[in-house]
């Protein structure tokens, strides 16, 4: 404020204060002009102003901030709950922090609970893969039994079609079982990684003196060849290229062709290949996963086989293959 403007305010409440000897208040206060009002009473249309009470000589008692607008107090009310909000968040991260300190004194702690998890659940899959395994060998008797059957000119029994289609449902289900399974994994790795990272910081420690084990890269996982589709048409196109790309690499007969599962027969020699593409239909929105899995046979040169080059190529070709059609995504 000027010292021109100070002598012509302290000038005008003299003269106010003169003219008005039994004024109990003056306030002052600013409309939305600019201009400074003095007086003894606030107007009703300036009543929501900020203003200031002054003594008679002018200096100022009391002060009252404006009212607030309705937007203001809305604006003031969502910024209490957000500051809640975060109190909570703080809290819940609190927590968490002395349930992980507690839970773990090092890093080689998380390391094997990790590992004991991820190794559950490959015991899980393979018990899985197991009964894939038998059910393809089942189905096989049964598809021969009914194929003999139709060439002798009998009658399929009811039981016979039931088993069949059952069998059927039974190895789709166990495909979305593994998958399910393998998301598990990806979970668990997923928290493992994120718990190392506030461990250390918690811990203070630095990343290049811990446990590189931890750090390795993640092992093959079947999802991997997990590829989704956006809806009903770009899926079934995929479709097509999945029983090309089947076809193609599979050293086994054709066990099952339809619109959500196509398989081949089990691996009888160690240098077989059977190959199983599952089409998994969302049930909430349109679209599928479309994954295959590739058995060798359970010996121990198919299980070397397995682990070859020649055919690590034709897992991670599958997913390539369909991008070529440029209608399906990598699931990951």
């Amino acid at each position: 404020m000027s010292r021109a403007y100070r002598l012509s305010f302290g000038i005008l409440a003299a003269c106010l204060l003169a003219t008005q000897v039994t004024a109990g208040k003056i306030y002052r206060w600013v409309d939305e002009e600019g201009n400074v009002h003095l007086s003894d009473r606030v107007p009703t249309e300036h009543a929501r102003s900020a203003r200031s009470e002054l003594s008679e000589s002018g200096r100022e008692l009391e002060r009252t901030q404006a009212a607030k607008t309705a937007e203001e107090i809305a604006r003031e009310r969502e910024l209490e709950k957000l500051r809640a909000e975060q109190q909570r968040l703080i809290e819940l991260q609190q927590a968490k922090d002395q349930v992980l300190l507690r839970t773990f004194r090092t890093e080689d702690d998380l390391l094997m609970a990790r590992n004991g998890k991820l190794t559950a659940i490959d015991s899980n899959i393979q018990v899985i893969r197991g009964n894939i395994r038998r059910m393809k060998d089942h189905l096989a008797e049964m598809q021969e039994s009914a194929a003999s059957m139709e060439r002798q000119g009998q009658r399929l029994s009811e039981n016979l079609i039931q088993d069949i289609e059952n069998t059927r449902t039974q190895l789709r289900d166990s495909y979305t079982a593994i998958i399910q399974k393998e998301q598990e994994k990806e979970a668990i790795r997923n928290k493992a990684a994120k718990d190392l990272a506030r461990f250390r910081s918690l811990r203070n420690l630095q990343e290049e003196n811990t446990d590189p084990r931890f750090d390795q890269e993640r092992t093959v996982s079947l999802l991997d060849t997990v590829v989704v589709c956006r809806d009903a048409r770009d899926c079934d196109l995929a479709w097509i290229k999945v029983e090309e790309y089947v076809r193609q690499h599979t050293t086994t007969r054709l066990q099952m062709l339809s619109d959500s599962i196509i398989m081949s027969a089990a691996p009888l020699k160690d240098e077989d290949i059977s190959l199983t593409a599952s089409r998994i239909r969302y049930k909430d929105r349109p679209g599928a996963e479309l994954f295959m899995d590739l058995q060798c046979k359970s010996s121990p040169r198919g299980d070397e086989y397995c682990r070859s080059e020649p055919v690590e190529k034709i897992r991670t070709g599958f997913r390539d293959y369909l991008a070529g059609s440029n209608r399906a995504q990598s699931a990951n």
